[in-house]
């Protein structure tokens, strides 16, 4: 059975004699790895797995099938010489207005529901994969690296100039700098929420 845990948030935005505003922000993040590849697969899952213990609550859901996801991942070989980087990541945002009329006027929701896509090399995760249980490893750090900075992208977050933060623009192959992964998921559970 799959749990999902919904970060719904209501407020009430905004008064007026006739009309009230309600924004409902939902960052419920169910994720679908595009590949039939069981090893790439697996490596999502893990990688999903220690992203949401270091963040201390189930920020991704990975799902298997395609319908019950509102987010996406791919594999696209050549990425990296097409001269684009290992990984890409984008959020999406959807915005839903609905009204209703109550005793006391028109009530306004607008629903705004998260979601990402992100892209990553083939070549680079399909060769690093193996290592993905050894978490010590290069391989492993390397592709955790990856994913936490691609899914800070899908959370709305920029590239940063400093090097020790897990959103600048390069990754490197081995860990030879210090990554501030404390300071990266503290800005995770600050998104989540509010």
């Amino acid at each position: 059975m799959l749990r999902h845990t919904f970060f719904v948030l209501v407020s009430l935005f905004v008064f007026s004699a006739c009309q009230e505003y309600h924004v409902v922000e939902v960052k419920d993040f169910r994720i679908h790895a595009e590949t039939q590849d069981p090893d790439l697969q697996r490596a999502i899952k893990v990688l999903a797995q220690r992203y949401n213990r270091d963040v201390g609550t189930q920020a991704l859901t990975i799902v298997d099938r395609e319908e019950e996801s509102n987010s996406r991942i791919r594999f696209t070989a050549g990425l990296h010489d097409d001269g684009h980087k290992l990984g890409l990541g984008k959020w999406i945002t959807t915005t839903q207005k609905e009204s209703s009329l109550t005793l006391k006027g028109e009530k306004n929701t607008r629903t705004v529901a998260y979601a990402m896509e992100i892209e990553f090399d083939l070549e680079n995760f399909e060769r690093k994969a193996a290592q993905i249980d050894d978490a010590s490893s290069e391989e492993a750090q390397h592709l955790y690296h990856l994913f936490c900075h691609e899914i800070g992208h899908g959370l709305q977050m920029e590239h940063s100039r400093e090097s020790s933060n897990i959103m600048y623009p390069t990754i490197p192959e081995t860990s030879n700098r210090y990554i501030d992964y404390k300071a990266y998921f503290n800005r995770v559970r600050s998104f989540l929420s509010r």
